[in-house]
């Protein structure tokens, strides 16, 4: 393409590109909500204008100042805390975006070729999987989350993970100004355009075909999830609201705690003895649902199992134990009773919410628990906040993994995001999925993401989820590969930094020899 046509394409008028940035930030406050669809494809198409079509320093600063603002009034719904905490997450988030649209601009910039709109893409998608690793929120946050109401979109993650999704999200916003900035060029840029249409096409018909042709994953079982709320449990959450405060009890305020949890506790083993004898083979209770002191326990437990025993049926005990002497005094767990009365596994919460959780929790188990399940498949459990993270069921996948509880405890902020957001767990690797919610979206789906019972605790008058959940595993690529499209997209847009790196050495290496000739002739 000339340089002349390029030349020839008209800057739009200097204040287009602030009402680009302005419109992003907007779309970005959506991220967090039911209608990010169209902000996860548009918003970094505006960002990627408005970086494009202004000097690099004015533009790493503006998207800087316009993602700290747009993200901290969205965090301030979403993560509980003090507004300093909210705008201080959105600021370290900020300079990593406009990092990447400054790396952007100086690499590829306004001029760059078809092959250019890649780096980009890669870029973001290797920033978001680099920062998943280690960071406490896991992938909270990542781009691919905004498609969770398009099943079509979804089952790409069944192959690539978030990853390649994040890549085709980013790499629409690149092609997009791509076109714009070579419009003079005229119907030669749609062999570019046709190429990512071409790619996007191929995408939906995957998804399409996937869930045409997706039968039965295995045979249905009947499972209940189970969640007391309201005038009942008032005095159990007003005692966790006082212990997350930081306020210390002492022994009155601990069995005054206990004495108001009591009902709650009582409530779930009177519905789980009730959706037993309704059929349910399979039950849930919500994360933290049952609170006891730790020597309450397994008396808990043990009228769990022989409720178990005496419905014959298996019965997931999701119970907050405290110990008010320890340090750290919440041992967050999910324990499976069987028919035969006696405990299947425990699994203890291991990635406690950053915060009061995480500094007063017990430590977690290693990984998922697993284990068959006669008449039910091989089931497997983990707790709420271990959903974000893809790599802990790794393990958990390998062992043949059909059916993973996960209780968990939401607050509306995060509802229904957070349990979009679980199922991709399931597409990536194939199993099928119960959530009972506290405070959330409850949902039972299968390896497709396919819904097959749902209840909203903030709207239902009784939060028990009912659903007759195939169990099954549905093959998988992504089971196989894991992350490999994430640590490749970053790779890439790494060495494609390094190159253009030492071309601008040599480059610069070479005039400085030419003028050394000029000079000393």
């Amino acid at each position: 393409m000339s340089s002349h046509s390029e030349e020839g394409a008209r800057r739009p008028p200097a204040l287009v590109p602030w009402l680009a940035l302005g419109a992003g930030a907007g779309l970005l406050m959506g991220l967090n909500t039911e209608w990010a669809v169209l902000p996860g494809w548009w918003m970094g198409a505006l960002f990627l204008f408005f970086s494009r079509q202004t000097r690099p320093g004015v533009g790493f600063v503006g998207l800087l100042v316009a993602n700290t603002a747009a993200a901290g009034v969205a965090n301030l719904g979403v993560f509980p805390g003090s507004v300093e905490s909210a705008f201080g997450m959105a600021l370290g988030g900020a300079v990593v975006v406009a990092g990447v649209y400054l790396a952007d601009r100086l690499l590829v910039g306004p001029r760059g070729s078809f092959v250019g709109t890649l780096f980009l893409p890669a870029a973001m998608t290797g920033v978001e999987f680099f920062s998943s690793q280690g960071n406490p929120f896991g992938t909270w946050g990542v781009l691919a989350y905004t498609q969770a109401r398009v099943p079509v979109l979804v089952q790409l993650v069944s192959v690539t993970g978030l990853w390649g999704l994040t890549f085709l999200l980013v790499w629409f916003a690149t092609v997009a100004n791509w076109a714009f900035e070579h419009r003079a060029a005229g119907r030669r840029v749609l062999p570019g355009v046709a190429v990512y249409a071409g790619v996007l096409g191929a995408v939906l018909g995957f998804g399409v075909l996937r869930l045409a042709m997706a039968g039965s994953v295995g045979a249905p079982v009947r499972v209940a999830g189970i969640t007391v709320a309201g005038e009942l449990a008032r005095g159990r959450e007003a005692g966790l609201a006082r212990l997350m405060s930081g306020e210390r009890f002492d022994a009155e305020a601990w069995r005054a705690f206990a004495e108001a949890s009591r009902p709650v506790n009582e409530e779930l083993l009177r519905l789980s003895r009730r959706e037993a004898e309704r059929g349910a083979k399979l039950l849930l209770w919500s994360e933290g649902n049952a609170v006891v002191l730790a020597e309450q326990l397994e008396a808990l437990v043990a009228r769990g199992g022989a409720l178990a025993r005496e419905r014959g049926v298996w019965l997931g005990l999701s119970v907050a134990s405290f110990t008010p002497s320890a340090e750290r005094m919440l041992r967050n767990e999910l324990i499976l009773v069987g028919p035969d009365g006696a405990v299947a596994w425990r699994y203890v919460k291991s990635r406690p919410v950053p915060g009061w959780e995480a500094e007063h929790s017990e430590p977690g188990s290693a990984e998922p628990a697993v284990g068959p399940v006669p008449g039910v498949g091989v089931v497997g459990g983990a707790i709420c906040f271990d959903g974000d993270f893809p790599e802990v069921f790794a393990s958990a996948s390998e062992r043949g993994l059909e059916l993973l509880l996960l209780p968990s405890s939401d607050w509306k902020g995060i509802s229904p995001l957070h349990t979009r957001q679980a199922v991709f767990r399931a597409v990536e690797r194939g199993f099928s999925l119960v959530r009972q919610v506290n405070q959330g979206l409850s949902v039972a789906v299968d390896g497709y993401g396919r819904v097959y019972g749902e209840r909203d605790h903030f709207t239902a008058e009784e939060r028990v989820l009912r659903a007759e959940l195939p169990v099954g595993r549905v093959p998988t690529l992504y089971a196989r590969i894991g992350d490999a499209v994430g640590l490749l997209s970053g790779l890439f847009a790494l060495g494609w930094g390094l190159l253009a790196a030492i071309r601008g050495l040599v480059a610069r290496r070479r005039r400085a020899v030419q003028a050394a000739r000029v000079q000393y002739g």
